[in-house]
C-alpha cells in the first residue's frame, strides 16, 4: 500500500492540506514506454494520486483505498506524549519567528560540524553509504528492481556532495526558509488531523511534501525535476504479460540506470513491484486495537 506514514516520512513534515490544483485524469497507457514515463511525470508534478493510479489496476486501488479506510478504523488514538511531540514540532516549524529561530539554531551546529567534517568527509561518506545500503535492503516495500535503483540514486547523490555545500550558511538558510514554508503549506493543525486522512487526500498532502523535498534538494544542487523530465526507457524483453524496461535519467553529471519491470494487466501496463506490494498488502492481517480511531 501507498501508506505515508508521519513518523515514517519526517514525521510527515506534519502532513497535510488539499492540494487545490487540478490533475490530469490517470490512466495506465497500452504502451509499456508510455507507461514509464507516465509515471516520472507524476512525480514530476507532484500528483502522488496520479503516481499510485497509474502503478496498479483500478479494482486493485479500490482495495487499497477500502484496506485503508479499515486500518484508520483500526488505529489506536495518538497518546498524549505523541500529542505533545507533534505540537512542539509544529510551533518550532510554523510560529512566526520560526526560519529566524530555525536559522539561528542551525548555523550553531554547522559551527560544530564544520570542526568535524574537515578530514572526516571520507570516513562519513563511507558510513552514510552504508547506512543507506541497509536501510534500502531492509526494506521490505521495495522489490529487487527498485532497491537497485534507490542504491543506484544514493551512491550517485552521495558522490556529488561536497562539505563545502554541506556547511555554507547561505545555502543553510534557504533550506531551512524551504521546510518552513513547507511546513506552513502542509497547513496541520492537530496530530489527529493526520491520522484521520483516508488514502487519496493523504497522497494530495505528500505530493505537498514532496514538492518541499525537490525543492530542499534543488537547494543544494540536487535537481529532480530535470532528472525527471530526462527519464528515457526503452523495452528490454517481453515475456507474455511482463516487460522489462531499461530506464535511465541524468543526475549530477552521471546517468542512473535500473531495469524496471512492468505487468500488463486488462491491456494496460503497471508497475510490477507496486502491483506484488499492494497484493502482500491486502493478504497481510489489520491488527484490532481497543482504541479506533473514525476516518473521515
Amino acid at each position: 500500500m501507498f501508506r505515508l506514514s508521519f513518523r515514517a516520512i519526517f514525521a510527515l513534515l506534519l502532513t497535510t492540506a488539499l492540494l487545490g490544483a487540478c490533475r490530469r485524469e490517470a490512466q495506465a497507457p497500452g504502451d509499456p514506454v508510455a507507461a514509464v514515463k507516465g509515471l516520472a511525470a507524476a512525480v514530476h508534478d507532484n500528483d502522488l494520486v496520479r503516481y499510485s493510479r497509474l502503478s496498479v489496476p483500478p479494482a486493485l486501488h479500490q482495495q487499497l483505498e477500502d484496506r485503508w479506510k479499515q486500518e484508520l478504523a483500526a488505529a489506536p488514538a495518538p497518546s498524549e506524549a505523541e500529542r505533545r511531540k507533534f505540537d512542539q514540532m509544529l510551533v518550532r516549524l510554523t510560529e512566526p519567528e520560526a526560519e529566524a529561530r530555525l536559522i539561528e539554531a542551525t548555523e550553531n551546529k554547522l559551527k560544530r560540524f564544520e570542526a568535524e567534517i574537515n578530514g572526516q568527509w571520507p570516513l562519513m561518506k563511507a558510513t552514510l553509504s552504508i547506512f543507506a545500503a541497509g536501510m534500502i535492503q531492509a526494506n521490505r516495500q521495495l522489490g529487487t528492481a527498485n532497491k537497485a535503483h534507490a542504491e543506484a540514486l544514493s551512491s550517485t547523490i552521495l558522490d556529488g556532495l561536497q562539505p563545502a555545500r554541506l556547511t555554507d550558511r547561505t545555502l543553510a538558510r534557504k533550506a531551512v526558509a524551504t521546510v518552513v514554508a513547507t511546513a506552513r503549506d502542509l497547513d496541520v493543525k492537530t496530530l489527529e488531523d493526520t491520522r484521520h486522512l483516508q488514502m487519496l487526500p493523504t497522497l494530495e498532502k505528500a505530493g505537498v511534501l514532496l514538492k518541499g523535498l525537490k525543492q530542499l534538494a534543488k537547494v543544494y544542487g540536487i535537481d529532480a525535476d530535470v532528472a525527471l523530465t530526462g527519464v528515457e526507457a526503452r523495452v528490454e524483453s517481453v515475456d507474455g504479460d511482463t516487460a522489462t524496461m531499461q530506464v535511465r535519467y541524468p543526475l549530477l553529471g552521471q546517468n542512473i540506470e535500473f531495469e524496471m519491470q512492468l505487468l500488463r494487466i486488462d491491456g494496460r501496463w503497471y508497475d510490477a513491484d507496486a502491483v506484488y506490494a499492494a497484493q502482500a498488502k491486502l493478504k497481510a492481517p489489520i491488527a484490532a486495537t481497543a482504541a479506533p480511531a473514525t476516518g473521515r
